[in-house]
């Protein structure tokens, strides 16, 4: 084709995520001229955003006079149109998308972003500050494979069917923004003590609620002694005293069990066999992991923390490209899939998985309902190897953790295709003097998909000593037949206490959030950080249990039951649901948000102050923004007034003491560098000053 003079070749503009992302995209679409932001090509230029590029508007970026805290203006209720803007630190690469979109040869754009609630919603925003008129495509990736990135280029979607999520996106942005500043506000100026302010989140504070509630129960309970009977039949099998409908009995009173005791002691010690029940059970492999429950089976096998799963799910997606997108709730797979699951069950075939793949027949597969449904499957079908050539080289590039997590995957795929876990179970009654005992027994016939998940299975199970309780039962009376008489060996009066129910844990955390719906799997991890921030800490994480400090207890006394009531968050996101299937508007959802805050924050100024136990002195030190006191306490040096104004004891791991903050307050620069700064990814240390600049603490370099 010639063009003429003045004409030009028209392009599309393929906008990803993240860098790596967008090389990932540049490379298949055949794109090499790398410039300032972007890769270029003949038909197609490549960029990306860096997270977020746009986000949502303070209050006091909307009117400076809202930078000091009132109850006066609250609640804020500010207009989307007026409410997005570029964030600061990626506002270059915001330029540089911005000039590309606006470049007369670009004709049309292709949101590549990450396929998701939040990623669409990054993306629209983005488009929205940029001012984009051109029209546009979708590109719904599952995995950034080669193969992946072809095959939905090959059937880009158009945005109205995301008009809906889009919706539902925006109304959750700034449903939860609304909720934060807020609540934040109206909280700290009528129940704090000036010490702190009490961060609020839609999500975080019912899960603290939670958390303090299941602490108080734990150190409210008060154990109880009890007994149980059980004897012993043939030196090995256990039968325990049981009621006529086959429950165990509990004996609080003690004389009471040692009364059963001696009458089961008297004449013969010998039990007749007057039931006897033998049924052969199968169990098909579990469900396929989401996200939550890989976060669940790393915390149990490995001790990974919820956000520490979520990075290391997100690298094997986005570095590695071995796994399927991560920010999954479904556990199952769209039937699609199956055309091509041979292919993924061979990208497996590699170092310990080869003699697991060998053992698949490849020949009788099945779409198996419980697998492959279309109904279970939200956004993104559950977490699954990728379709990858190269998966024995990338895995051998791997850190141990990186491992550890993808084998998890592999192995909860693999199981999928294996048969049926079988066994015999037998139950047993026998009786002696009018008192029944129970005895159970189980026997494995064929190990199944139990091959490959046995291990991640029962390792550190709670029910692994019942088991082999079991199979002796089994060994010992796997014949018997109604009618036998069986000798005691022993028989016991057991010592039992009542216990306290468990501390969260960091996979019970999870399972948690799950039941009472807060949180999302793209968010869980983020909502338990936000409660550990060294700012204002509600939540602390000791021996991999959580519990709740003096101040998250103190907080969540304080505030009204409709704020920190756990239905808060599953209705939210009722509510949202209802946005995405078109039987709600989100601007009818923002409004029933803002009536209820009217409502809520009036009831809030006829509240009292609430001491919060951080001890707090005054300084020798004015605020350079308003010149009032400044409030030295535990966590930070504030405005006695609320102004905004703080310089936090602790940046980025590095002790903030009085020196710096008055070198800081006084020469708005400290004297020298300081060293040991950590990274925000934790990779490693860096050294700079601190400097003052508009009421922020930023490191400087030279």
């Amino acid at each position: 084709m010639i063009l003429k003079k003045g004409e030009f070749m028209s392009k599309i503009l393929v906008i990803a995520e993240k860098p790596s992302a967008g090389a990932d995209i540049a490379k298949v679409l055949g794109c090499t001229d790398k410039k300032q932001g972007y890769i270029e090509g003949d038909k197609y230029i490549v960029t990306w955003a860096i997270g977020h590029l746009v986000g949502l508007k303070y209050p006091e970026e909307h009117d400076e006079n809202l930078k000091k805290w009132s109850l006066d203006p609250l609640p804020f209720n500010f207009p989307i149109k007026e409410s997005l803007k570029i964030l600061p630190n990626t506002s270059k690469q915001f330029t540089v998308i911005k000039n590309l979109i606006q470049r007369n040869d670009v004709s049309e754009l292709v949101n590549a972003g990450d396929a998701g609630r939040e990623g669409y919603l990054i993306q629209e925003w983005i488009y929205r500050l940029a001012g984009n008129k051109k029209s546009k495509k979708v590109l719904w990736a599952s995995s950034l494979t080669d193969e992946a990135i072809k095959k939905a280029f090959e059937n880009l979607k158009e945005p109205v069917e995301f008009n809906s999520l889009l919706d539902e996106a925006e109304a959750r942005a700034i449903g939860d923004f609304n909720f934060g500043i807020n609540y934040s506000r109206a909280l700290t100026l009528t129940l704090g003590d000036g010490s702190v302010m009490l961060r609020y989140g839609r999500c975080q504070t019912p899960l603290l609620n939670l958390i303090v509630q299941r602490d108080l129960e734990i150190e409210n309970f008060i154990s109880k002694p009890y007994k149980n009977i059980e004897i012993l039949l043939k030196d090995t099998a256990k039968a325990t005293l049981v009621d006529d409908g086959l429950a165990r009995l509990d004996f609080f009173d003690n004389s009471e069990a040692m009364k059963v005791v001696d009458e089961l002691s008297t004449g013969e010690r010998k039990v007749e066999v007057v039931d006897y029940k033998a049924n052969e059970k199968e169990s098909t492999a579990p469900m396929l992991l989401n996200l939550a429950a890989l976060q669940k089976q790393a915390a149990n096998m490995y001790q990974y923390s919820p956000d520490k799963t979520l990075s290391i799910a997100q690298t094997l997606y986005e570095k590695y490209k071995v796994l399927s997108y991560p920010r999954t709730d479904s556990r199952a797979l769209s039937n699609d899939i199956y055309n091509e699951i041979k292919e993924h069950i061979n990208s497996c075939k590699f170092g310990v998985f080869e003699k697991l793949v060998s053992a698949i027949d490849l020949t009788s597969i099945k779409a198996d309902k419980k697998y492959f449904n279309d109904l279970k499957v939200t956004d993104h079908h559950a977490l699954i190897p990728t379709i990858n050539s190269n998966m024995a080289s990338e895995y051998s590039k791997m850190s141990d953790e990186e491992k550890n997590v993808l084998d998890i995957v592999i192995k909860a795929f693999i199981s999928i295709f294996y048969p049926a876990y079988k066994y015999k179970v037998i139950e047993i009654v026998t009786k002696k003097s009018g008192y029944n005992f129970l005895t159970k027994g189980k026997q494995v016939l064929e190990l199944g998909y139990k091959q490959v998940l046995n291990y991640e299975e029962d390792k550190n199970s709670p029910d692994s000593e019942e088991t082999e309780d079991e199979e002796a039962n089994m060994d010992a009376l796997g014949n018997v037949k109604i009618g036998d008489i069986l000798d005691i060996t022993e028989i016991n009066a057991l010592d039992r206490k009542t216990k306290a129910p468990a501390q969260y844990t960091m996979s019970g955390i999870i399972s948690l959030m799950e039941k009472k719906n807060v949180g999302t799997s793209a968010t869980r991890a983020d909502i338990i950080k936000k409660l550990m921030d060294p700012k204002s800490t509600y939540i602390e994480l000791k021996k991999g249990k959580y519990a709740s400090t003096e101040l998250g207890r103190k907080y969540i006394f304080a505030i009204p039951e409709v704020l920190k009531d756990p239905e808060l968050t599953a209705k939210f996101e009722e509510r949202l649901q209802a946005i995405n299937e078109g039987k709600l508007s989100k601007e009818s959802f923002l409004q029933e948000i803002y009536d209820e805050q009217v409502k809520i924050i009036e009831e809030l100024k006829s509240t009292g102050k609430v001491d919060l136990g951080i001890d707090k002195q005054e300084s020798k030190f004015k605020c350079p923004m308003c010149g009032k006191n400044i409030i030295e306490n535990s966590k930070a040096f504030s405005c006695s007034e609320r102004c905004g104004f703080a310089i936090w004891k602790t940046i980025s791991g590095k002790t903030i003491n009085e020196k710096i903050v008055e070198q800081l307050l006084i020469k708005g620069k400290t004297k020298t560098k300081i060293k040991g700064f950590v990274k925000k990814d934790g990779t490693g240390k860096f050294d700079a000053y601190l400097a003052l600049s508009d009421g922020k603490v930023k490191f400087e370099f030279n």
